[in-house]
């Protein structure tokens, strides 16, 4: 009986080796999200969806407000939109003992509506069945728990060829063909998707924005929250003016709750986009180093930005 239990054993050890050995192969090139929870807890963090994932460098801020510690934990649409379950995500990541972080929280219209027959009702969420929602321990390397739930492990012994690389401070690096013709393909297509599947479907949600005022409560015992409305293409613009032509006022409370709120969609012109939706890398850094600099000064530098523009 005991050389078949150490035989057994044995057996074990060697799968679980085996798993860990793979496990440790999965990296910036395995998908969109895995290496945000593979890092420590974090004392501050860019939040928010696809756009402050793609737009929002993590290293242009550090950079210039001298620090080291921002970090993007923002996903997607479909992720991280404001709820119950984006904020108990940002919970299980932030430092608890954080008390003088820095908070980015990227908003839009869609990170604030529902795509379900009550935009109310929690049950109902297009997020709980998410990775966001599933994953429980966000600090785990390697987090073998988050790749058995999203991954056949074969596929972690492939070539890595994915245009999508997770950056270890949590930006998110797209790479694509900037040809002007292929961006027009791309915008044209984005557009007509958020037309057709989105823009119909999609209901403002007074619970969702109840939940992104409590994330800023959350996040204000830990350090300074900003709000942002990133810049996108006017096309796209059209099609959030229709979902919300009221933006602004509908988030007052959570502007006035949070240090600071800053909508760059008036600079819209000033950037490239791939897609209408996410802006090229080097427009992102420009964003970014504005956004950064907005943060060091809001009232001065968003007054200069206001008259630069207006005299272009």
């Amino acid at each position: 009986m005991k050389p078949f239990l150490l035989k057994i054993v044995a057996f074990l050890a060697f799968i679980a080796v085996t798993i860990y050995l793979i496990s440790m192969r999965a990296d910036g090139y395995t998908d969109p999200f895995y290496l945000r929870f593979t890092t420590p807890k974090q004392s501050s963090l860019i939040l928010g969806t696809s756009r402050a994932a793609q737009d929002l460098h993590p290293f242009e801020i550090n950079n210039l407000l001298s620090r080291n510690d921002l970090y993007n934990y923002a996903f997607t649409i479909q992720h991280s939109p404001f709820g119950p379950v984006y904020l108990n995500s940002i919970k299980r990541k932030l430092n608890l003992k954080s008390t003088d972080g820095l908070f980015i929280i990227a908003v839009d219209p869609w990170s604030i509506s529902s795509k379900c027959n009550n935009p109310n009702e929690l049950t109902e969420f297009r997020e709980l069945e998410s990775c966001v929602a599933k994953t429980f321990i966000v600090n785990m390397k390697p987090n073998i728990i988050y790749l058995f739930q999203n991954f056949r492990y074969f596929e972690l012994l492939q070539t890595k060829t994915s245009p999508m690389f997770l950056h270890d401070d949590g930006w998110l690096e797209l790479t694509v063909d900037i040809d002007s013709s292929l961006i027009k393909k791309r915008t044209d297509k984005k557009i007509e998707t958020y037309k057709k599947t989105m823009l119909p479907y999609y209901k403002f949600s007074k619970v969702r924005l109840s939940y992104l005022v409590k994330t800023i409560h959350f996040l204000k015992q830990h350090g300074k929250v900003f709000l942002v409305r990133l810049p996108i293409h006017p096309r796209m613009m059209e099609l959030e003016q229709i979902l919300m032509p009221d933006f602004d006022s509908i988030i007052h409370n959570a502007t006035l709750t949070c240090d600071n709120y800053f909508n760059m969609t008036y600079l819209d012109s000033d950037f490239d986009y791939i897609d209408g939706n996410h802006q090229t890398v080097e427009s992102g850094k420009e964003a970014t180093q504005i956004l950064a600099r907005w943060i060091q000064s809001p009232k001065e530098y968003q007054h200069y930005l206001s008259i630069n523009h207006a005299v272009q």
